[in-house]
């Protein structure tokens, strides 16, 4: 009965069910002020771009993209240059658009609730996702 869990375990971790790796509000507040700003979703986007840079070049192609589990944005949207790859500028590009638009108070930072006014928001998944990918 143990192995059978075992092996059940390692399913839900292959199939991308398992998302303990997408890290909280209060996780990604790293200064613990209860607001995020564009430093914070760096760090974090940082991180998710290199897992997910399979080949290590750098820069993200359709296929490797496509694995994040969470993403929002059309990979077509955030390849600016046309070449078929997202790199990490072009991915911090369109999170400052995005970051600009949802900063209401102008103040360089995101509040929970001004995450909550994003039509990107989702409550189940990390607010690096209303953000950046």
């Amino acid at each position: 009965m143990k192995r059978l869990g075992i092996i059940f375990v390692i399913v839900l971790v292959l199939s991308g069910v398992v998302w303990a790796a997408d890290k909280s509000f209060q996780e990604m507040d790293k200064n613990k002020d209860g607001r995020l700003n564009m430093e914070e979703f760096d760090q974090e986007a940082l991180r998710v771009f290199n897992e997910n840079d399979k080949n290590h070049d750098g820069a993200l192609n359709k296929s490797e993209f496509s694995q994040i589990k969470g993403a929002k944005s059309k990979f077509e949207d955030l390849d600016a240059n046309k070449d078929g790859k997202v790199d990490m500028e072009e991915l911090r590009n369109a999170a400052m658009n995005n970051f600009k638009e949802l900063d209401r108070k102008r103040d360089n930072y995101l509040t929970e609730e001004d995450l909550k006014c994003s039509p990107r928001y989702n409550p189940e998944a990390s607010p690096l996702y209303g953000i950046y990918f």
